[in-house]
């Protein structure tokens, strides 16, 4: 059997996703694997659709199995989101391939950029452009531009590369084995708001989604479907409707307390502390504290990681065990080699728990947290526990 692989949100999963895994079939692979982020995402938000619903519809259009990304690695920045998938991809033992959309569309390219991310000068020419006051992606931009010419540090502009380098550079780490492949990112580009060849970004349709307006033309029928269900139900989801919440957690913390979130440094508790002080909603606090340094985006996951009480001591350098959300036929097969394969322990359900370590126990433990706190975002509340009565989606 041929695994291939892919590291994902799905939120929603749109017709780009489809023919990204339609080419993966047609590159020869009889099983693909989707690592998945749960209930909250690498923008620092809560999932429009909960990661029930994105399995089923992951399955129901192509995939085969879909495990989840822990949340320490989904709600982080592109480095740490791809070295968690990747670990998890890795730790399997069977995969082949992993697959992944890119604006270069060349592999060899992107291979180049990744070797030179990793080469120990770089880090030097960053920090003197760092000074300069610039971002960091600006800095680490001109870094490579000076050591290994301006195409490669061309490539650092674009999102899909800069994640495809992610996962490449966590490939090289981890010493993998697994093959990597790009295909050319199609349609609609990354957080864009336009609309081509019947593709649109994930950011669009979930504007469409929250805002109540139609997008079953950028969504695989099947897909569509059980996100119609998920509409009528608890979705969309998103950080307005704990906004509230998010305000009362952070007016309660301390400096000392916001120092210890992840990605918090060079005083910021002390700005995010003002800010949350002087400001009356979460965008403002955002808008108050943003700098060259800090982006939204980073600002956000900062956010996120306070409301779920996510601290940088819970931020383990690899995911600790490979939970299933969802299989078909295929993907049951693939599961029957990987229990003979993987070399971390494989949860389908959460009593399965007490024979393993305190640190797969208190990683769980976190998640069904954060999944608690997300059964507040939705249309209505939902009760605790979805994390520990997960059951597996079966097709």
């Amino acid at each position: 059997m041929v695994i291939s692989s892919l590291i994902c949100e799905f939120d929603p999963f749109h017709n780009g996703h489809k023919y990204l895994l339609d080419s993966m079939r047609q590159s020869g692979a009889d099983c693909i694997i989707a690592c998945m982020s749960g209930n909250f995402t690498q923008r620092g938000e809560p999932a429009a659709f909960d990661k029930r619903s994105r399995t089923e519809a992951a399955i129901l259009c192509g995939a085969d199995l879909v495990l989840e990304l822990p949340v320490t690695f989904a709600c982080a920045g592109a480095e740490r989101f791809a070295f968690g998938g990747v670990s998890i991809l890795d730790a399997l033992g069977c995969v082949d391939s992993i697959f992944f959309g890119s604006e270069c569309g060349d592999i060899e390219k992107l291979k180049t950029a990744a070797a030179a991310l990793q080469d120990e000068k770089l880090g030097i020419v960053i920090k003197e452009k760092l000074s300069s006051g610039v971002t960091f992606a600006a800095a680490r931009e001109q870094a490579v531009c000076e050591l290994c010419g301006t195409e490669t540090a061309g490539l650092l502009r674009d999102p899909n590369n800069i994640l495809g380098i992610e996962y490449l550079k966590a490939l090289f780490t981890l010493e993998s084995k697994i093959t990597p492949h790009t295909i050319t990112r199609t349609g609609a580009g990354h957080n864009s708001f336009g609309i081509k060849d019947n593709t649109a970004s994930g950011s669009y349709l979930r504007q469409l989604a929250i805002s109540g307006q139609p997008f079953e033309k950028f969504v695989p029928a099947a897909a569509f479907e059980v996100f119609r269900r998920a509409l009528m139900d608890f979705s969309p989801c998103s950080m307005n409707n704990i906004e509230k919440a998010v305000l009362f957690r952070l007016r309660t913390m301390t400096p000392g307390q916001l120092a210890l979130l992840p990605d918090v440094g060079e005083g910021l508790e002390n700005r995010l502390y003002s800010a949350v002080r002087t400001c009356n909603s979460v965008e403002e606090i955002l808008t108050a504290v943003k700098t060259k340094r800090y982006t939204m985006s980073r600002l956000r996951r900062i956010l996120a990681c306070a409301i779920l009480d996510i601290t940088a001591g819970d931020m383990l350098p690899s995911p600790p065990y490979i939970r299933v959300l969802g299989f078909n036929k295929t993907g049951g097969a693939a599961l029957s080699e990987i229990k003979r394969s993987c070399t971390l322990p494989i949860i389908t359900r959460s009593s399965e728990l007490s024979r393993l370590g305190d640190e797969c126990r208190q990683s769980f433990g976190l998640e069904s947290r954060c999944d608690d706190i997300y059964a507040l975002a939705g249309k209505k509340v939902r009760q605790c526990g979805g994390n520990e009565t997960y059951r597996i989606v079966v097709l």
